[in-house]
């Protein structure tokens, strides 16, 4: 195909799929979910038409890059500070719901009679969640409370536990698919290799940026640079075969914690919770105002910001992609699966939440309402269950067929996440009573 036929169709699919996602928007459909049903659409116009459009090597190089975006994305809403104060009830909650909900759908996978490795898969992206989705919502109901408090902390590091759980299930496919005997160190090195390169790899480009922030005061200038490291982490990534997410998260987690914050012009916390006498939600409720009118200076987000809104094309195109590359025949066979998939993950998410609050004496609100606000699920979810396709596609045909037939029930799950999740989050929200600034 001519490049510029290339181009023509790319720049249509892009802009139909904005369109379509604003449309569907306005009757209350969740951006993202919007670019996944324009796909779908216009993968059906494709077919009815009779037109054949490949979009593999595309699609490729675009789940990279939109990884490598999440990643550190993700990671610039966490710092050391946040790392530092997070408590342990909330490690505890965290373990139990990951964990629980990964052991709850491998079970249930395997017990319909799919191969150990297949549930594992199934168990790993069923510990993820949506955070930039859930957090919105929270952001745009002004939200305030130990259930916000909790849910945020979460949301930071759920993804994380689903990476390295998904990391660890492919190791042990590939053992299967290589036809090896299970061995620890087979099974557990690749992971520790993962981990260790991709948090050097995170850290080293992340202290050359600090480096050269922190002797500008116009970050803004400097995005550039840090889209060329950003997409520097993912090409080493890819050479030395490790996650895609993970070192762009220590990346952005590196910066954010590292970079020098600038000269604030507003009275600071202290001053007015010991000057003005505010209780802590009202001077939440000040700040989230102030922010929201521009009276704060936001110098220290700035790039990060203007790094969300460069990738936030790519990430379009990746759901309109991941519709069109749906294999739409195959959706229809995966009706008992997807159910038993979805069902499971939204009573695991909910009852591991439920008890590790109550193992870690959270308060009764968290214990009541934190399940209900992770069972959203989309990009990382999404991006794993592609990479995990492409990996089940090395060992043939079955196990091609196979891995495209996870990625098609998670696709398929996930549509339906989007749906009833924010619906979930804002009846969690209006029964925890945090919602417009107020704490129970």
């Amino acid at each position: 195909m001519p490049e510029y036929e290339f181009l023509l169709q790319i720049g249509l699919i892009l802009t139909i799929g904005v369109i379509g996602s604003d449309v569907l928007k306005k009757i209350n459909f969740p951006e993202i979910l919007g670019f996944l049903l324009v796909g779908v659409f216009l993968n059906l116009f494709f077919i009815i038409n009779g037109h054949e459009i490949n979009l593999t090597e595309l699609l490729d190089i675009v789940v990279a890059v939109t990884l490598g975006f999440i990643g550190f994305n993700l990671g610039s809403e966490i710092d050391w500070n946040t790392i530092k104060n997070m408590s342990t009830n909330i490690i505890i909650i965290l373990l139990f719901e990951s964990l629980l909900t990964f052991a709850a759908v491998t079970v249930v996978v395997y017990a319909l009679s799919f191969p150990l490795h297949v549930a594992l898969v199934f168990g790993a992206l069923a510990s993820a969640t949506a955070p930039a989705g859930t957090a919105a919502i929270f952001w745009e109901n002004h939200c305030i409370g130990p259930l916000t408090t909790a849910t945020m902390f979460i949301l930071a590091l759920d993804d994380i536990v689903a990476i390295i759980l998904t990391d660890l299930a492919m190791d042990y496919s590939t053992i299967v698919y290589s036809g090896h005997a299970l061995n620890l160190t087979e099974l557990f090195l690749p992971i520790v290799f993962d981990l260790s390169a991709s948090f050097m790899l995170g850290i080293t480009a992340g202290l050359l940026i600090v480096y050269a922030l922190n002797r500008v005061e116009d970050h803004g200038r400097y995005v550039s640079l840090v889209v060329g490291s950003i997409l520097m982490c993912i090409g080493v990534a890819s050479i030395l075969n490790i996650s895609y997410i993970l070192p762009t998260m220590v990346f952005g987690i590196t910066v954010s914690s590292l970079c020098k914050k600038p000269d604030i012009d507003y009275p600071t916390k202290k001053v007015l919770r010991e000057v003005l006498g505010l209780s802590s939600p009202k001077l939440m409720e000040i700040i989230y105002n102030k922010k929201k009118n521009g009276e704060f200076k936001t110098e220290p987000h700035q790039i990060f910001h203007e790094v969300f809104r460069i990738s936030t094309p790519i990430i379009a195109l990746f759901f309109i992609l991941i519709g069109i590359s749906l294999d739409l025949t195959s959706l229809f066979d995966i009706g008992l699966i997807g159910i038993v998939y979805m069902l499971t993950r939204t009573l695991a998410k909910s009852g591991g939440a439920y008890f590790g609050g109550i193992v870690a004496k959270a308060q009764p609100v968290v214990q009541k309402y934190l399940g209900l606000c992770l069972l959203s699920q989309a990009g990382v979810a999404l991006g794993l269950a592609v990479i995990i396709s492409e990996h089940f596609a090395q060992f043939g045909t079955e196990a091609g067929a196979l891995g495209i037939f996870i990625l098609n029930t998670i696709t398929a799950s996930t549509i339906i996440f989007q749906i009833f999740g924010p619906v979930a989050i804002k009846w969690a929200i209006d029964k925890s009573g945090e919602g417009n600034g107020q704490s129970c």
